[in-house]
Order: C-alpha cells, then sequence, then structure tokens
C-alpha cells in the first residue's frame, strides 16, 4: 500500500522509527488481536528504495495451524490500513507490508524470549565463546534478565551477558 501526503513536506523528518513504530503498535495491536492473531513486531525502515512500515503478524499459542498465510497477512492489512490512513501518524510517503515472522525468527524483545523458554534456539555472538568453542550454537534457552542469558548447552549449563550476544533466532515448525 503507497501513502503519499501532498500536505506534508518529503524532507521535513521530524519523527524517529522508535516513535513511528510504538505509534502504530497503539493504533493497530487491538484490532490485530481482535482478528486472532499476535502482534509480533513492527519495524519502520528504509530498504534503499522506499520507507517501508513492515507489521509481523504470529499465531497465538495453542492455535490449531501455527503458519501465518498470505490470507491472514491480507486478512490484516486490509484491517489496518484504514487505521493507520485515518491516524496519519507517518509524515512521508511508504509502503506498507504485513508478513509472518517466518520459520527463522530473531527474538528480539522479552515477549518474543518468553515465548521460547524452554525451547532450542541458535545463539550468535559477537566473538568466538572458548568455554563453547564458536561464534554460534543451538542450546536450550533457560531464562533472561535485563543483563544475562541461561542456555543449556552440551549438559551444562551457560551464561552470557546481553553484550555478548549478537542475535537469537529460534526455528518454528511446519503444519502440514
Amino acid at each position: 500500500m503507497k501513502k503519499a501526503n501532498k500536505n506534508k513536506p518529503a524532507a521535513a523528518k521530524t519523527q524517529s522509527k522508535t516513535q513511528i513504530e510504538k505509534t502504530v503498535r497503539n493504533l493497530v495491536e487491538g484490532e490485530i488481536i481482535n482478528l486472532g492473531y499476535e502482534l509480533w513486531d513492527i519495524e519502520y525502515y528504509n530498504d534503499k528504495i522506499e520507507w517501508l512500515l513492515e507489521i509481523t503478524i504470529d499465531k497465538p499459542p495453542g492455535a490449531s495451524i501455527s503458519s501465518i498465510s498470505i490470507e491472514d497477512c491480507e486478512k490484516v492489512t486490509h484491517a489496518v490500513n484504514p487505521i493507520i490512513d485515518a491516524a496519519d501518524p507517518i509524515e512521508n510517503s511508504y509502503s506498507l507490508a504485513v508478513s509472518s515472522p517466518g520459520l527463522n525468527r530473531e527474538l528480539k524483545n522479552d515477549f518474543h524470549l518468553s515465548k521460547y523458554i524452554n525451547k532450542e534456539v541458535t545463539v550468535k555472538l559477537f566473538a568466538k565463546n572458548e568455554e563453547i568453542g564458536d561464534k554460534s550454537f543451538n542450546a536450550i534457552l533457560k531464562e533472561f534478565s535485563n543483563e544475562n542469558f541461561k542456555f543449556d548447552f552440551q549438559n551444562q549449563t551457560i551464561t552470557l551477558t546481553k553484550k555478548e550476544i549478537a542475535h537469537i533466532y529460534a526455528y518454528d515448525e511446519i503444519d502440514f
């Protein structure tokens, strides 16, 4: 969906990406939940061609089918686009995309991490860890706090700080 507002100058940038993402989350999260989905993430970014507002949805725990279809994305797009257009929270033109977090999903916040406690994740580190022997490993996420993560790795507990971890990914299974 393209949105262009001719009344606002495209050169003026007074909003931060974080403000836009928070505003859009507040606008659409209730509607997404009412439709039977979880709001996984919202990102507003420039992909070097255009500005994109990407809303990522997921099925809630316990849903009979855990994967998101194209029809699910279309349904959410049609529901949230009028809400965003009416509020007009973004100064410049952008494209709206609704997607799933995919099978290989990055765990970016506490909500994401809490869904994968006691499940296997892939951890990517900034530097090789001598105890682990690599910059990347699979382990069971046991707990996390503002400062540390605990993992079960090869029958031992590994504690890492947030500063050591570049990314954490989870891999969801496909329902057939």
